[in-house]
């Protein structure tokens, strides 16, 4: 009897052991399967991650049209235009030019005319005139009045200058800003002194290049145009009317002109015969003479 117990305790232990032995086996099973499911889900997350960089650089590596298209508009380019122009009428073609760049919201800088004789006058315009109607503005110019006799234009890219300067001019406020402070905390004369005098020189060149920063953004954004005019007149004379010829008139006053000259004539000539005749009556006296001998000698003869 003992010894069936003792059979029985070994047999219930063999299969306990093969049931943990399978829990075992299943449980190993299952986590292997969960760490490859872990790392299938992480190679795919990473695969992910890597083609989203990817992306990434290729989209900053190749910028796109549009933002190619953002930095050729950035650029800072100053235009100025120079014509020179023949017209009929100086005032017309003036008050016309003048009409056009106000039409296109630009301005009149300086304007001049010279009249060098009656019938002929010349002058210029410098005007501003915004970038985006610039070239409207120099290929809409010629007319029936205007004829451009020379005209041409220069770009002037000032971009990397402007871009220097801003540079510069950042560089400049940050030392403005620590010299602030370290005015604030000083207590000693001799060096508020100091850094006053740094401050200064500092915030005197920020002004010098606000300057020059402003004078690239307005010439930038309105180009100047410089116009020569030559007034090319020609004159017709007008037919004269019956009323303003006056031939009756005119021809007595040409007559009564011819008898004062003969008579101022005759007149010179009596006053200078008078005048001589103490000289000429002897001349003629012994002329005579003379004349009357040899032609007495040559009949005789």
């Amino acid at each position: 009897m003992r010894q069936y117990i003792v059979i029985f305790m070994m047999v219930c232990a063999i299969i306990l052991s093969a049931c943990s032995n399978d829990d075992a086996n299943s449980t190993q099973q299952t986590s292997n399967n969960d760490a490859a499911d872990v790392e299938q889900e992480a190679g795919s997350k990473e695969q992910v991650q890597m083609s989203e960089e990817s992306d990434t650089q290729s989209s900053k590596s190749e910028p796109s049209t549009d933002e190619a298209q953002d930095t050729n508009s950035d650029r800072m380019v100053i235009y100025t235009g120079r014509l020179s122009i023949e017209v009929p009428n100086y005032d017309d073609a003036h008050n016309q030019l003048t009409n056009k760049i106000e039409s296109l919201n630009g301005y009149v800088v300086e304007s001049s005319t010279r009249n060098q004789d009656e019938d002929h006058r010349s002058g210029h315009i410098r005007a501003r005139i915004p970038q985006e109607s610039f070239q409207d503005f120099m290929n809409q110019i010629d007319s029936e009045n205007i004829h451009i006799v020379e005209k041409s234009t220069q770009g002037e890219d000032v971009t990397e200058q402007y871009v220097d300067l801003e540079s510069r001019l950042n560089s400049k406020e940050a030392v403005e800003q620590r010299l602030l402070n370290f005015l604030e905390e000083s207590d000693d004369t001799e060096s508020l002194l100091e850094i006053s005098n740094d401050l200064a020189s500092v915030q005197e060149e920020i002004e010098q290049l606000k300057g020059q920063m402003e004078y690239l953004e307005n010439h930038s954004a309105h180009a100047t145009v410089t116009i020569e005019i030559e007034e090319k007149r020609v004159n017709i004379p007008n037919i004269e009317s019956e009323e303003s010829l006056n031939t009756f008139e005119r021809t007595q006053q040409v007559f009564m002109s011819t008898i004062n000259t003969l008579i101022q004539l005759g007149s010179y000539l009596v006053v200078f015969i008078a005048g001589t005749s103490p000289i000429l009556i002897p001349l003629l006296i012994i002329g005579g003479v003379i004349w009357y001998k040899r032609r007495k000698k040559k009949q005789s003869g």
